[in-house]
């Protein structure tokens, strides 16, 4: 049961998440709890086999953006982290989110729309990975 080889792809994903926030936000106190090189690297591979898909609205950000700024790339894969960017600039360590529905849970009684655990993980790491992040929400 500790072989994450033997788990499923979603777990080895969820693993990897975790060794990120160990090693990006806990620094020396979490390098103890680091799995073996080889055991991260699998969960890391699970990671980056997840799909993307680039939605409609993606495209229109990215048009409209490529019109005003040249140089961000669609769907960066970010090296240290294994997540992938929608719109980055590299150079500058500035992504562009274009958050759908998924990205967000249900509008509160204010009309407010949170974004969800996933999201808020992926910004919090990205961020810790020193990356400023900018959020195009679906319903702007």
């Amino acid at each position: 049961a500790r072989d994450p080889s033997r788990w499923s792809i979603k777990a080895r994903h969820q693993l990897h998440q975790w060794q990120l926030w160990l090693s990006l936000e806990r620094g020396a106190d979490g390098q103890q709890h680091l799995l073996p090189a080889s055991q991260r690297q699998l969960c890391r591979d699970a990671m980056l086999d997840t799909q993307m898909t680039i939605s409609e609205l993606q495209r229109s950000v990215a048009a409209a953006l490529a019109a005003v700024q040249h140089g961000f790339e669609e769907e960066h894969l970010e090296p240290r982290t294994g997540y992938s960017l929608d719109l980055a600039l590299p150079s500058s360590r500035i992504a562009i989110e274009v958050d759908g529905p998924s990205h967000f849970l249900l509008p509160d009684s204010h009309s407010v729309r949170a974004p969800n655990g996933p999201t808020k993980l992926k910004r919090r790491l990205l961020a810790a990975a020193g990356w400023r992040l900018i959020s195009v929400p679906f319903y702007e």
